[in-house]
């Protein structure tokens, strides 16, 4: 993914009938995802290890391991890996269907190169809108 964040697919669509995904993904310090939405699909972020700065509605929190948040559907959210180490984070999407974003979007290993904009594409085809100007530029939250 962008920003090389090694996402793994553990439930896809089929294992849950539909219900939810979980994924595990890894950001690296100083990563960050701007201000975007998920039509119609809820996240639900755990975070394993590493600390992190999401904003939610407007709303700063900052999470370290054993740590959860709940993004409602169609919420305006960003995040940011605010610690020193790459982080680790359980994410459920709910109802199952984002996992096709990171399938297709993702590459195969890290040394394999992926387009920012063939990933924004794929994000706007999988229901993600980002909030004027979000994609390119970006608003990271402010770490706190």
């Amino acid at each position: 993914m962008p920003g090389a964040v090694r996402t793994e697919v553990h439930l896809q669509s089929a294992d849950t009938a539909g219900a939810f995904c979980l994924l595990v993904d890894h950001p690296p310090a100083g990563w960050w995802l701007p201000l975007h939405l998920h039509r119609g699909v809820a996240e639900t972020i755990h975070i394993v290890e590493g600390e992190f700065e999401m904003e939610v509605a407007g709303r700063h929190t900052r999470l370290g391991p054993g740590d959860t948040l709940h993004v409602a559907p169609d919420t305006m959210h960003a995040g940011c890996n605010v610690g020193d180490a790459k982080g680790r984070r359980v994410l459920i999407f709910s109802p199952a269907g984002m996992e096709r974003f990171f399938l297709e979007a993702g590459a195969a290993s890290d040394s394999d190169a992926v387009d920012p904009q063939d990933v924004l594409s794929a994000a706007n085809r999988h229901g993600w809108e980002f909030a004027p100007g979000g994609a390119q530029a970006g608003g990271r939250p402010d770490a706190r």
